[in-house]
């Protein structure tokens, strides 16, 4: 069967989809694999996760196909995340066709920046809407402790060099309470310096074993922040899932996202496609239905759509319910995932 979408017609027909509390969903979360060249103590554990077999994960040609069916049904922008998903040959060229659909407005992409140093003049080409960097330390003996890996200069030299372009470059930091809470300050100077988004993250526990880390809440990095930079000021709306800041004289902005609390539910537009083909409509679901399943299984265009429908259609008002249904359907712990897994 050709899975490939090949064409995406200006003016056919697209229905908004848009769930029971009223939130129109345009934004895909596009996991292209499980793997990962970190180990980063908030994701996973030292000895990685079970991974799926290669047949399990999607291929490129069925993204592409699904992406063009959920460009049908209104999703306009498509972040592609991991995993690492710079590990996964053949991503520039998937990168380079969905590129040419025409319904896609944005490519987003969460990247660790180890790779990212080969894909800059690539980002410069095709209609990136920002590049999510995740960097949890600026001292190499922290980052190694948080990643397991000795790879700090050179992810800090790649992002050094992305930060010296026009790119729209957002900066991830878990805070891990202990670990490296005492960096905000210094994470924050960086907005002062460069014009990227600085974006403080509440850590969650999707770290692949049992969680017993103490969270660091938003309104504690907050507070850190408020008591350095007294005349910082929150922005009247949310952006996504972030809460947004200015400091005066700041080229950048800070943002804060509260994943453990949860505070942003009311204005999430996103949906979630996992590497083995899960559709999820919430980050704490346990996944509504395999889309990838479906596809190889002959499954028609039409009966995809309707069952991306009917999955929008129950999604639950935010992620407590979501977490709550879930437990409630299966033995299942949260906490046993890894983000990698989830799409991160």
């Amino acid at each position: 069967m050709n899975y490939l979408h090949t064409t995406h017609p200006k003016n056919s027909t697209a229905s908004n989809l848009i769930d029971p509390q009223g939130r129109h969903l345009n934004y895909l979360r596009l996991a292209v694999t499980d793997r990962c060249n970190f180990r980063c103590t908030y994701c996973m554990p030292k000895e990685g996760i079970d991974l799926k077999a290669r047949d399990n994960i999607m291929r490129f040609q069925e993204m592409e196909h699904l992406l063009g069916l959920f460009l049908d049904l209104g999703i306009t922008k498509v972040r592609i995340t991991g995993g690492e998903p710079f590990v996964r040959k053949g991503l520039p060229d998937f990168l380079t066709k969905i590129n040419q659909y025409e319904k896609l407005e944005t490519i987003n992409l969460t990247t660790n920046a180890y790779f990212i140093e080969n894909t800059i003049e690539l980002f410069q080409k095709i209609k990136i809407g920002s590049v999510n960097i995740s960097l949890d330390s600026l001292k190499p003996d922290v980052f190694y402790k948080i990643t397991r890996r000795d790879d700090f200069e050179r992810v800090r030299n790649s992002i050094d060099k992305i930060l010296l372009t026009d790119l729209n470059i957002k900066l991830n930091m878990v805070v891990l309470k202990g670990v490296n809470d005492n960096e905000i300050v210094d994470f924050a100077m960086l907005a002062n310096k460069y014009k990227v988004e600085v974006r403080f993250i509440e850590q969650m526990s999707f770290n692949g074993g049992g969680f017993s880390g103490e969270i660091y809440s938003a309104d504690e990095i907050i507070g850190t922040l408020q008591k350095f930079f007294p005349e910082m000021v929150e922005h009247p709306q949310m952006r996504s899932t972030a809460r947004l800041f200015d400091i005066p004289g700041f080229r950048g902005e800070i943002g804060i996202i509260a994943g453990h609390s949860r505070t942003f539910c009311s204005t999430c537009s996103r949906l979630r496609i996992t590497p083995d083909g899960t559709f999820k409509t919430c980050l704490y679901d346990h996944g509504a239905v395999n889309l990838k399943d479906m596809l190889r299984s002959g499954k028609s265009d039409k009966e995809i759509k309707t069952a991306i429908r009917d999955a929008v259609a129950k999604r639950a008002k935010d992620g407590f319910e979501s977490q709550h249904r879930t437990q409630q359907k299966v033995h299942f712990s949260k906490n046993h995932l890894s983000m990698a897994q989830i799409g991160g």
